[in-house]
């Protein structure tokens, strides 16, 4: 299965794990974790940026081949304890050093506008965001055996996983910045003006209107006085209503070779809450899903909580994620397959 950078970090960053970090923090969960979908492939989005520059490439090269093979593990246990300040430090250092103070101080600005959390708040959890970030590269550059080039091909093979993950009206925060300008897609583009609004007021001529709507009262009257005296009405046919489909609400069809394709994708509530990982999938004989075993997953020890789905709580089936019917709270009052995962 192809590398999404996004997914990979998105299962790094558990409920659990957001959870240590908004306690670390002080801050509340909800926005922890709201900022944690923007902060994500905001920083992916930078990276992209750097090693499209002249230098860029080895420049990040060097930085991700200097993390430990442990780092992951090594930051989770620091998360939340004494060292986490020193942490929090040490990766706002880095990605000055990478991204340029300037870059840093607008990703943060930008996270702390769109999530509704302090200045102070964001810039630690970029500071424990980035390192996380790095750590999965390292990993994958180890299990690739990228050189400084092929990390870089590997960043900018992800412009559309990155676009489609950005929240909607996340952009705006960052426009001018040129953090965005590698990225594709329709979540990184600014957002157009609505009718109504001052920009697209301006388009439409003070005239128009009075002139259509005299147009239109020449037009009835016409139509009034001039026709035959006897009319034939034809009789329409009965209008047929289709119900309206939901977007996204196809059918979840997975055929048996794609099906362990789909094992270990992500689950998101639909408040954009990751929920879980697929770990299984029932079908029916014409292929389409029934069922969906999702799990909270276990990282470093931190258990997690196997539910089931029904296909009729399968919101839409995106290139790499479910989204399901259910908020996050919802999903908990589930029907469970399991006891705890240890």
């Amino acid at each position: 299965m192809p590398t999404n950078l996004v997914s990979s970090v998105t299962k790094v960053l558990t409920p659990e794990l957001l959870a240590r970090i908004a306690s670390g923090l002080g801050l509340d969960r909800a926005i922890v974790e709201k900022a944690s979908t923007a902060s994500v492939p905001a920083l992916l989005a930078a990276l992209t940026s750097l090693v499209a520059k002249p230098g860029g490439a080895e420049k990040l090269g060097d930085a991700v081949a200097q993390q430990q093979p442990d780092i992951l593990t090594s930051i989770a246990n620091v998360i939340g304890g004494s060292g986490q300040k020193e942490l929090i430090d040490t990766g706002t250092r880095t990605l000055s050093s990478l991204l340029g103070g300037s870059t840093v101080s607008a990703l943060t600005s930008a996270v702390s506008k769109f999530a509704g959390l302090g200045e102070g708040g964001s810039k630690g959890l970029m500071g424990l965001i980035g390192p996380l970030l790095m750590g999965v590269l390292g990993q994958q550059q180890r299990a690739s055996g990228l050189d400084a080039s092929g990390l870089a091909q590997l960043l900018q093979s992800q412009k559309d996983n990155i676009a489609r993950a950005l929240p909607v009206g996340f952009a705006s925060y960052l426009s001018g910045t040129g953090i965005l300008d590698r990225i594709t897609g329709p979540a990184a583009r600014p957002e157009p003006a609505y009718a109504g609004s001052p920009s697209s007021s301006k388009t439409t001529p003070s005239w128009l209107l009075p002139a259509l709507g005299i147009l239109a009262i020449g037009a009835l009257a016409w139509y009034l006085f001039s026709g035959p005296a006897t009319q034939t009405v034809a009789t329409l046919p009965a209008t047929v209503e289709t119900p309206a489909q939901m977007p996204g609400k196809a059918p979840f069809i997975v055929t048996t070779d794609d099906a362990k394709n789909w094992m270990g994708r992500p689950v998101y509530s639909s408040d954009n809450k990751k929920v879980g990982e697929i770990i299984e999938i029932k079908r029916a004989p014409d292929d389409k899903v029934t069922e969906a075993y999702i799990d909270t997953g276990t990282f470093l020890g931190i258990g997690g909580t196997r539910y089931r789905v029904t296909s009729d709580q399968i919101q839409e089936v995106k290139p790499d994620a479910l989204v399901l019917t259910l908020r996050e709270s919802d999903v908990r009052s589930v029907p469970q397959t399991g006891e705890t995962q240890k």
